[in-house]
């Protein structure tokens, strides 16, 4: 992944431009950005960075909070700022474009950045290095127009491919078979947040013997979405259905009270099915004992990694948020509805469901739960 042109200390010359899709309300968008910020800042000694984002003030005080603004010039702003920011300097620019999952068979989706990537190479190609930082593929791309820019882009424009998967890799090497764009896999982005959380020491091994069944809350951190507005009713049911027997059933297991802390991963500015706060209000609204559901809004990734140390169990079903259980150690389940998901928890074991089976496997999703908060915790005394 250090295997850049030139040094480190020549790297840092150069101003740095992240395309991503920031600042739409999306919590896993947003530390995809930091993670990168962070990653080009320490590791390619980066001073001059200029971040595209959909909300530019709300970005600029998320890096602020973040403590990157001290050590680094960051201006954040949306396409006249970015025009701005590849012309007004002779410095080198490396433009950063990604991570996430921008490579679909949504056509609009992808072309919003294929077509960039190749207009960057086009009319800054003088003076500008323009890379695949963190991208993911979804699937593999069946719709011709996509094939067709995808292989142009990797012809042409993008210098080198640094992608989040395996799976990823497969693609872009298809498409890039006979040019010099060179493909690694070096995870997601925003797994580079770790270093914040091993720097804080909050993920500190909790004191076991302060916390017995019998004196202390169970705390459950869940991330779902919405699907779906056609069928959004159904799958609410499910969890809601869930929740109110998990609640029954560590109640009379061990007297013990559950907090469950629905925390929404997105609140899109633009998209009505990615406001999973409208949902978890769903779930809340289908539970019998909605008393023990509680929703926590967060909109820092940083703050939201620290509330992940405070809970007992995770059940994930954005990725980002399994990539917050996994970073900090927390028990989880991974509820998949996308390959993304399943690939994530299958590459670091972690256990899986797929939504489509979580209303069928009731009990095994309860059974997951209770095991890793008692069981397992029991195991771990007696050794």
């Amino acid at each position: 992944m250090d295997n850049w042109e030139g040094s480190s200390s020549k790297a840092g010359k150069a101003r740095y431009i992240i395309f991503s899709a920031c600042g739409y309300g999306n919590i896993g968008d947003d530390a995809i950005m930091l993670g990168t910020a962070r990653y080009l800042i320490t590791r390619k000694n980066a001073t001059d960075l200029f971040i595209f984002s959909y909300s530019p003030n709300e970005t600029q005080q998320l890096l602020h909070k973040a403590g990157l603004t001290s050590v680094a010039t960051i201006r954040c702003g949306r396409f006249k700022s970015l025009i701005k920011a590849l012309s007004s300097t002779t410095r080198r620019k490396r433009i950063m474009i990604g991570g996430g999952t921008l490579i679909t068979n949504r056509t609009f989706f992808t072309l919003y950045y294929l077509i960039p990537a190749f207009l960057f190479k086009l009319f800054f190609s003088r003076s500008s290095d323009v890379y695949f930082f963190g991208v993911a593929a979804e699937e593999r791309i069946k719709r011709p127009l996509l094939k067709f820019m995808l292989s142009l882009v990797l012809r042409h424009s993008i210098k080198k491919a640094f992608v989040r998967d395996n799976f990823t890799e497969g693609v872009l090497k298809h498409f890039a078979n006979s040019t010099g764009t060179k493909v690694s896999t070096i995870g997601d982005p925003a797994l580079f947040l770790k270093e914040w959380e091993d720097g804080s020491g909050a993920n500190k091994k909790k004191d076991e013997d302060l916390r017995t069944v019998f004196n202390h809350t169970a705390k459950i951190l869940v991330s779902a979405r919405d699907l779906d507005l056609c069928s959004s009713d159904y799958h609410a049911r499910c969890f809601a259905n869930i929740f109110d027997e998990l609640v029954e059933v560590i109640h009379q297991k061990t007297g013990m009270a559950i907090v469950i802390n629905f925390v929404p991963f997105c609140i899109h500015k633009t998209s009505p099915l990615e406001r999973d706060d409208l949902f978890g209000e769903k779930i809340k609204s289908l539970m019998k004992y909605f008393n023990y559901f509680q929703i926590e809004k967060i909109d820092n990734p940083i703050e939201i990694m620290q509330k992940f140390n405070e809970v007992d169990f995770c059940v994930c079903m954005r990725l980002h948020s399994l990539i917050f259980a996994y970073m900090t150690g927390r028990k989880c389940l991974a509820i998949s509805y996308s390959p993304k998901v399943f690939n994530f928890a299958k590459d670091n074991d972690l256990p899986c469901i797929n939504i489509s089976e979580v209303e069928s496997h009731k009990e095994k999703v309860i059974d997951i739960v209770v095991q890793s908060l008692f069981i397992d915790k029991d195991k771990t005394k007696s050794n």
